[in-house]
This record gives C-alpha cells, structure tokens and sequence, in this order.
C-alpha cells in the first residue's frame, strides 16, 4: 500500500469518527424539534390582544433559571412591532431594582422617567421598554443586547450590578455553570437547541429529587444563593468581578458598534439602617478574645471610649463586618458622617454574603463606560445628595438595596436629567421640574399596599430571618381596613389581577368624588395598557368632571382612534355640546346613531342638539326614531309635546 493510499485512508476514517456523532447529534435535534420538545423563549413576544405591538416575553427567563425556580417576571411594557419616524424608543436593562421591586408598576424609575420624557418631547411617541429582571446579572444582559439592537433603539438604560454574585449563572448562584464566562456565554447562545433543553431537564429533575429543596416557602432570594460565604478578595470574589467586568465591556461594546447611545447608573444600597449579612473573622483571629473585645467597646458608658475600642477591635480583624458597622454607627451617632459613611461603606464592602455590590463594581463600571464611550449616570451620587447627612439608609432604600418610592424617583430624576442633557429627543422642550414630576407619579395605593405586602413576604425569610425560622407565621400580617388595602389582598391573593384591582380603585375615587386620584389610577391604566380604548376613556371621564373639557376631548379622541364605538361618540357630542360646537356634537351624535342605532339616549341628545341648532325637521326626526324605539319615553313624549307646540309647526 502506497503511502498517499494510507494517507487518503486515515482521512476517510477521521471523517468518519467525526461525523458519526455529528450525525447523531443532527437526528437527535431533528427528531426532538418533530415531536415539539422543548421551546424558543424569545425576549419579545406580540401582545395577544394588540398583535400591532410587541413585549418581553414573561417566559424569557427560563432561558436562564432551572426549572425547579419560579422563574421571575418583569414589567408589561408594549411597543409598537413597526416603529415610526415620531418614535423615541429607550429599553432600560437591569436587575429588580431597574425592575422597580417590590412595586413594579408606576413604582419602577422606569415608568416614571417615562412619562417625563413623554412631557419633555410632546411631538415623540416615547417609548421606554424595561427588560428587568429580578436575580439576573450581566450574563442575562449581555444575552439580551442582540434581540434589543434587533428592535432598533435609540437609546440604552442600564441599572445593574448586585446580582453579579447571585444572580442567574453567577459564580455564587446555585445556578452556576462555573467560573469561565466565554463557556457560560457559549451555554446561552446554544439555548434554542433541544438537546441541550433535554439534558438540562434531565438534570433538573435529578436536582429535584436529590435536593428536595423549600421552595414552596422559599423566596427567589433565597434559592438563588449557593455560596453563603464569598470573602471581599478571595478568589471567588475576584471571579466574579473578573465576570462582570468582561460582560460589561462586551455589553456596551456591542452598542457602541451599533452607535447606541448607553446611559448606565452606579449602583446603590442601604449603608446606614442595614447591618451586614454575615460577618466573619481571619482564621489566624481568637474568637473568644475577639468578642470579648466587641462587647466591651459596646460597653463603654462613654461614647468617644466606645469609638476608641471599636478602632481596636477593627486592628485585630480588619476584615470582620460587623466592627465596622458598629465603628459605622457609633460614629454617626457622633455626628461624624464622613468616617460614619466611610465605615458603613466597609462594612457592606466585607459582607461575606453578597447580595450588595461592592464599591468596586461602581469603579468597573465607571471605567468601562469611559472606555467605551457610554453615558455615566452616578445614581448613587444622587441618592446620596438626598440621603440625611450624605448617608444612604431607610429614608430612600426599604431593606438592604431596593429603593422606596422617593429613592425610585432620585434615580428617575438623574437618568432624566442625563437625557436630557444628551438631547437624543431632539432639540429640547420642556424641561419639567423636579417638583411636578415627583407630583405626577402614577403610582396608587394599591400599587403601595401591594409592594408592602410583597417587602414583608421577602423580609419574613432567610436571609432576613434564620432558615429554621416558621416562615408562613411571619407572612401577611397586614389586615385590610380600606377599600386601598382590600384590593391589594385581593390582588396579593391572585384573586384579582392588577388592571381590575386598578380599575375598582378608579371606580371607588370617582364614587367619594376624589378625582385627581381617580385620574392618576386611570393613567396608570393607560400606561401600562396603551393599546387599550377603555383606559382612555376613563381618564376623559374623569377630566370632564374636572371640567377639563380640552383635555377630555382629547382622550376621548384617542379612544376612538384606537376602537370606535358609538357611546365615545356620544360623549365626545356630550362634551362638545358644554363648549358651545354644536356643529362638531351634531357630527359626534349622528356618528354614535350611526354606530348604535338602538341605543334611545343617542337619538334624544341628537334631537336636541338639533333643536338648539335650530334645525327643527332634523329634531322631529330623531324623536320620531327615538319613540320608535323607546315610546314610553319621557324625555322623548316632552320634546315631542314641546316641538308640536312651537308656533308653525304642524299639528
């Protein structure tokens, strides 16, 4: 045998070795995708009622959880499939702090920037589109950038940065797939293919049996942590900021190649009013003299004594959380806010449980938005400018890093002013002020109980609470004694969904007369479903008894655009009628007869109107009809009587 004859042999035989399993791998996807295994979880989805536009996929994060976690859900925000000239278009990416958490809703910084953006550039159709998720980092981020360049934006907002341990495929997360991103990024973009969804729920269903975790009485939180113990600098630690880092520059990478704008926020938590999680000390520390040491700086009956100790305590274990929370605290109750802030700030720094970003995760991002030419927001400058004394705690953050609703709106307030600035609407408008933003809000009670009642859920488990502590005894404590807090059970319950919890909230307001909060609840109506006439129609409602007649006009013309009906056309004659354009209400009613034809009230408001208008044959007419369909009438039997009896009519 020649040589080229052997050559041309182990050629066709290494051929062969690869492509046997090449070619079982092709029968295997092949054969799954015949019989409907498995799915696609695309990030955008048409709206089932509205196929005209588009929003996040609530089945998108399975893409990222096993399926033995509830896999957590972000906001309803719709866009238009097709986009027009008019369009500003920003998506807004992040954890449940860019998702707004524990409110959602008009809670979330989002939906208040959007409506002030909306007021800056009156002549856009703004569109502000939160793909937030909770326990998500910037795996799910850096997954999501291809499908939102796809939908053509103008701009990118970015919140993130806390979950990077814990968060879906973090390197601490009981969803980690291990410590090299490019194979984890490699696993996310192989996901539509069914052999890996078979053997990945393969593997579930053997974690389940195996594991037999709480979830039914877990939190998200909770089962999402599978390192409680990842010291500041350990190699875990380096990691995960090694991970961050290198999604980060790829994110916004991405955008820059496509010439998207970014504007991205540091990240803030809690310093003052939240002690750290789990606090712990240097192998080489005695424990017992290091207590000892901690409860007698405590002690000390004299406050510049105590501060002294703490110090001294902090020179045998520098790395211990707790002392520097207490250092923190004794500080402050000092009155020396910058060393307290400077110790509070080490001590969420060397919280062992990670569920806090450190101040390096603000100087990474801080560094990849320089490099890459993106807009840097400091939120946490901003929350800090507002906090007492310069320190963040409970008057803007409800537990360790979740903004309340006036930390919500700070955040709101720095990325709006930062676009501002940028004039990516165009020439700037409207600069609206601060104060009558924060006053516009569309934020309910409801949407205030219902995250209360989500805060204690999250607050009665672990980490909050031991893991042995009896978790449905802490939970839903809050009884109802308004209408407010009733629906919010109802709603916390599954027993209503949020547009009727809403939309009964808006019906009780207008009921007790308290029409400026009815409005803001048909608004929020209308913001989270602007694809919808119904919500419109509400907010003309309630204008109209305002005696806002322009305004309602308005909605009640954008009702009709997006579904016609004889009874807007009614109110609209109705309204038209109180200012005096008879000739426009004549057009409302014929068009509202036209439409509903039986409908008795329609034919008499047209027959007056006639009348007022002078226009007596058109008057008889229509109460003809009217009595026709309605002939025990009385209002019709009185206008009838009455034009009988005009003088030249006929008998």
């Amino acid at each position: 045998m020649s040589q080229r004859d052997s050559t041309e042999r182990k050629w066709v035989y290494y051929v062969l070795m690869w492509s046997i399993p090449v070619l079982f791998f092709v029968l295997v996807e092949g054969g799954l995708r015949i019989i409907g295994f498995g799915e696609d979880y695309p990030l955008f989805v048409p709206v089932e009622a509205a196929p005209d536009y588009l929003v996040m996929n609530r089945e998108v994060a399975n893409r990222y959880f096993n399926q033995e976690v509830r896999v957590p859900t972000g906001l309803h925000d719709v866009f238009r499939a097709e986009r027009d000239s008019s369009t500003l278009r920003i998506f807004v990416q992040g954890g449940s702090s860019a998702a707004g958490y524990p409110y959602y809703y008009g809670g979330s910084f989002s939906r208040m920037l959007e409506q002030r953006l909306q007021q800056t550039w009156p002549e856009r159709r703004v569109e502000l589109v939160n793909v937030a998720m909770a326990a998500i980092n910037s795996y799910t981020i850096l997954d999501q950038v291809d499908e939102i360049l796809d939908q053509s934006p103008d701009a990118v907002l970015i919140y993130a940065g806390h979950n990077e341990f814990y968060g879906a495929l973090g390197v601490g997360s009981s969803q980690s797939l291990g410590r090299y991103r490019q194979i984890v990024n490699l696993y996310l973009r192989l996901q539509s293919w069914r052999t890996l969804q078979l053997i990945r729920s393969g593997l579930t269903q053997v974690a389940q049996v195996v594991s037999r975790n709480r979830e039914g009485s877990s939190t998200l939180m909770e089962r999402m942590v599978r390192r409680q113990e990842i010291e500041l600098g350990s190699d875990t630690y380096q990691t995960g900021m090694r991970q961050f880092r290198g999604n980060l520059r790829s994110i916004l990478n991405k955008y820059q190649r496509h010439d998207i704008p970014v504007f991205i926020g540091t990240v803030a938590s809690n310093e003052r009013t939240h002690p750290p999680f789990q606090s712990g000390l240097m192998p080489s520390v005695d424990p017992d003299q290091w207590n000892r040491a901690y409860e007698e700086a405590l002690r000390a009956e004299f406050l510049p004594v105590s501060i002294e100790r703490m110090y001294k305590v902090i020179a045998l274990d520098s790395m211990a959380a707790q002392s520097w929370f207490a250092l923190g605290t004794l500080t402050d109750m000092q009155g020396d806010y910058i060393q307290a802030r400077q110790a509070y700030i080490m001590a969420k720094d060397l919280d062992q449980l990670r569920f806090r970003a450190t101040e390096e995760v603000n100087q990474i991002i801080r560094e990849e938005a320089a490099s890459a030419g993106a807009i840097l927001v400091d939120t946490q400058g901003s929350l800090r400018e507002q906090a007492n004394e310069n320190i963040i705690g409970s008057d803007l953050m409800l537990e360790h890093l979740h903004p309340n609703l006036e930390g919500y709106f700070v955040v709101a307030d720095a990325f709006y002013d930062a676009v501002y600035e940028s004039r990516i609407g165009g020439q700037r408008l409207n600069y609206v002020p601060r104060e009558v933003a924060r006053s516009e809000v569309l934020f309910t009670q409801v949407d205030s109980i219902f995250g209360q009642l989500r805060l204690q859920k999250l607050l009665s488990s672990w980490p909050f609470q031991p893991l042995d502590a009896d978790l449905d005894a802490n939970q839903d404590t809050m009884q109802a004694s308004s209408k407010s807090e009733e629906l919010a059970h109802a709603l916390d319950d599954g027993e209503l969904t949020w547009f009727a919890a809403t939309d009964q909230l808006r019906a009780h307001y207008v009921e007790q007369g308290s029409y400026h909060l009815a409005l803001k609840a048909s608004l929020a109506l209308l913001q989270e479903y602007p694809y919808l006439a119904l919500p419109y129609a509400y907010a003309a409602g309630v204008l109209a008894a305002q005696g806002r007649l322009d305004e309602a006009v308005d909605y009640y013309g954008a009702a009709n655009d997006l579904e016609e009906s004889g009874s807007i056309h009614f109110r609209l004659g109705v309204l038209h009628q109180r200012k005096t354009q008879l000739e426009l209400a004549e057009d409302h009613f014929e068009r509202a007869v036209f439409l509903e034809p039986e409908v008795p009230e329609f034919q008499l408001q047209l027959a007056r109107n006639h009348v007022l208008r002078g226009n007596w044959t058109g008057a008889s007419e229509a109460v003809q009809t009217l009595l026709e369909l309605d002939p025990t009438n009385e209002s019709g039997l009185a206008l009838q009587h009455l034009l009988a009896s005009r003088p030249g009519s006929p008998n």
